[in-house]
């Protein structure tokens, strides 16, 4: 299957990754970390103080040690998948602080969120993995909060998850927990996000983090975004080669580290608002963006990752489902393989909400749908069937339809399908509201995954002795 939305042709990524070269050459990314720039220096690579420098052939043998798939395993390993092929494989938001409750307040979110959103995620038919911070604590210090939310994520799903690359010792950590589980990190366990500081450079913490998951030929996601008119150009084209230019470096790095480290590719951008200065999410540019990710990624023969259902709105009001539909249809139909915050994203990523987790995951359950391929086979032509009914077209009393009746439609968890009638006698109406209802369900529900008993106290005897 062959998911394209935007066809864009050979010529003008031709132009995109040629521009970013000129710009890799001449002007170069900066990389202010020690380590970093004596691998460069070790590899013959041209560099001014932090600034470091790419030559063609440097991103071209790079590119061709990345793998065009891999599997995440997962503890249960039934629930381990692959990336890069014509699956699309989602998380639930990525960074935020803060929650925002149905009565519109917002708070700091605090570790007890998080521990809900890994219940969420661990009975979610939508999500794939879980992130690294589903929500970022504030009832807990902040240069151990990495411990406690992935101790949450091992021991509350038995699914795929992400490491920390907050800094060196954060990823060192998220690798020794994991050793903990898989007593050997040999195979990819752990999916890690590294991004890019626009414009054309990396924080230092970021490429400590990229320099131990790479030494472990864990998978990294390496992404790159401007925020267009302010950290990078105004024009589309502009952002996308500032973007390219550092994700290329990045992925560069990864590979002189370790040759054939999985690599998943990441770029996006989003506007500036011209009146305040601020940044601006799910726009039409943002899901451009999403779009040519994946052309780009098929370009580079890597997987590619996008942004999820995105919103500027604090509420679960129309604004919201067009902003993320809009983004999360885009990727699924782009080709996109990997998406982070697809469910209950607010405000420009600045906050987690449970209601608003509810309703993407019909979202995200519905794209999924969408993009299953339709079955051609002897049984679903029903042509027997049709011939003997003929005129009568009553198939509601058939084997047939019986057979597929619970499988073969969509039937979403939230959204209403009703007449309306049943609609105004319907308490309560508003779909926040029922979100809360079947949220308050799924948490009431929710069974703690099986794991080795030794396992589990070795995890949290780690986490204590660490704090």
């Amino acid at each position: 299957m062959n998911r394209v939305l935007f066809n864009i042709d050979r010529e003008m990524l031709d132009k995109i990754h040629n521009s970013s070269l000129e710009l890799l050459k001449e002007t170069g990314i900066r990389f202010p970390n020690k380590k970093a720039l004596e691998i460069f220096k070790h590899h013959g690579f041209k560099t001014d103080g932090e600034m470091v420098f790419f030559l063609q052939p440097d991103i071209e043998k790079a590119l061709k040690t990345v793998p065009e798939t891999f599997k995440l395993h997962a503890r249960n390993e039934d629930n381990s998948f692959v990336i890069g092929d014509d699956s699309y494989r989602m998380a639930p938001g990525y960074g935020p602080p803060f929650i925002i409750e149905n009565s519109g307040e917002m708070r700091n979110a605090v570790l007890e969120d998080t521990k809900k959103f890994c219940k969420l995620v661990q009975t979610s038919k939508a999500l794939d993995f879980n992130s690294s911070i589903v929500v970022q604590p504030n009832d807990v210090p902040a240069d151990t909060s990495h411990l406690d939310m992935l101790l949450s994520t091992m021991l509350l799903t038995d699914k795929p998850l992400m490491g920390s690359t907050s800094s060196k010792t954060c990823a060192e950590q998220s690798l020794e927990m994991a050793q903990i589980i898989w007593k050997k990190t040999d195979k990819p366990v752990m999916l890690n996000l590294v991004d890019s500081l626009s414009p054309l450079q990396y924080a230092e913490e970021m490429v400590d983090a990229l320099l131990v998951y790479a030494k472990a030929k864990q998978p990294l996601i390496i992404h790159s975004a401007c925020s267009m008119g302010s950290s990078g150009p105004i024009t589309l084209a502009g952002s996308l080669v500032i973007s390219n230019a550092c994700t290329l470096a990045g992925i560069c790095l990864t590979q002189l580290v370790n040759p054939g480290t999985p690599i998943v590719y990441g770029l996006g951008g989003s506007p500036t608002d011209m009146k305040t200065g601020g940044y601006i999410n799910a726009a039409p540019e943002d899901a451009k963006h999403t779009a040519i990710v994946t052309a780009l990624g098929r370009y580079y023969h890597i997987p590619c990752r996008s942004q999820g259902a995105l919103t500027e709105s604090f509420s679960l009001d129309y604004q919201a489902g067009m902003e993320s539909s809009m983004m999360l249809t885009t990727a699924a139909l782009s080709g996109v393989h990997v998406s982070l915050h697809a469910c209950g994203t607010y405000g420009s990523m600045l906050a987690m909400s449970f209601e608003k987790f509810i309703a993407d995951e019909d979202l995200c359950c519905a794209i999924k749908k969408m993009m299953k391929p339709i079955e051609f086979s002897e049984d679903t032509f029903a042509m027997e069937l049709i011939k003997r009914l003929g005129t009568s077209g009553n198939y509601l009393i058939e084997p047939h339809t019986a057979k597929r009746c619970r499988s073969e439609f969509y039937i979403p968890d939230l959204n209403i399908r009703t007449i309306h009638s049943k609609w105004l006698e319907m308490e309560p109406r508003q779909m926040d509201q029922r979100a809360s209802q079947l949220l308050e369900r799924r948490l009431s529900a929710y069974e703690k995954p099986d794991i080795d008993p030794l396992i589990e106290k070795d995890l949290i005897k780690y986490v204590k002795n660490k704090k």
